[in-house]
């Protein structure tokens, strides 16, 4: 969004709540009271200065001052989904590097991000297939004692994850490499493989319950 529309809606609506949002008919987009911020196409901007606003990342920050106990931290995980030459149903994994086991790709849910915008900025990173979050499909919420972690730095978490799927059709695989902070690779696996890697304890302990159910209920 240009300066001078920003600074067209500030004149038209700083100041006029402490909270709340308002929906700019004329723009299509949102204003956001409680930070004077202009919320479009996916981007916050400063009413005051017109420029995007870049939000610090959002647990790293408290972790400055709490430390390694336990935080809630809501976030996604995303099952891409295929049919292979056999009519066989295949999901896209992740081996992770931090725990050396397989789980879906996935993340922590940063300040002023959708949970659909966040999935689509996990499976990129973590994958480097390239989705829009207009396509991904809302599954299931997760959440509770089979959903907490504890990190190789120590970090404890209690996760509650909305998980999406998305066919794979939809999705476009660039020449990005993915982040290998993150990922060893990236593996597709039948249910009959995942049902085998969950029978070999090698899944990701947050991500269990999450495969048990792509076994047993969505991909039959």
């Amino acid at each position: 969004m240009k300066k001078e529309q920003i600074f067209k809606l500030r004149k038209k609506y700083l100041g006029n709540k402490n909270s709340g949002w308002e929906l700019d008919n004329e723009t299509g987009a949102l204003v956001i009271y409680s930070i004077n911020a202009i919320y479009y196409d996916g981007k916050y901007y400063s009413m005051e200065t017109g420029e995007a606003i870049q939000f610090e990342p959002y647990v790293s920050k408290v972790r400055e001052h709490y430390g390694h106990k336990e935080l809630q931290v809501p976030g996604t995980g995303v099952i891409v989904y295929r049919k292979n030459e056999q009519n066989q149903t295949e999901i896209l994994l992740q081996l992770r590097k931090d725990f050396n086991l397989y789980g879906l790709p996935g993340g922590g849910i940063e300040l002023g991000q959708t949970y659909e915008e966040c999935a689509v900025e996990e499976l990129f990173q973590e994958t480097a297939y390239l989705a829009n979050p207009q396509d991904m499909k809302l599954l299931k919420i997760y959440a509770g004692p089979k959903h907490i972690t504890q990190y190789p730095s120590g970090d404890i978490v209690f996760h509650s994850v909305a998980v999406y799927k998305i066919d794979r059709s939809l999705c476009t695989k660039t020449e990005c490499q993915y982040d290998t902070n993150e990922t060893k690779k990236i593996v597709w696996a039948t249910i009959q493989e995942i049902r085998k890697l969950l029978e070999e304890k090698l899944v990701f302990p947050n991500n269990i319950p999450i495969l048990e159910d792509i076994v047993d209920e969505y991909f039959k």
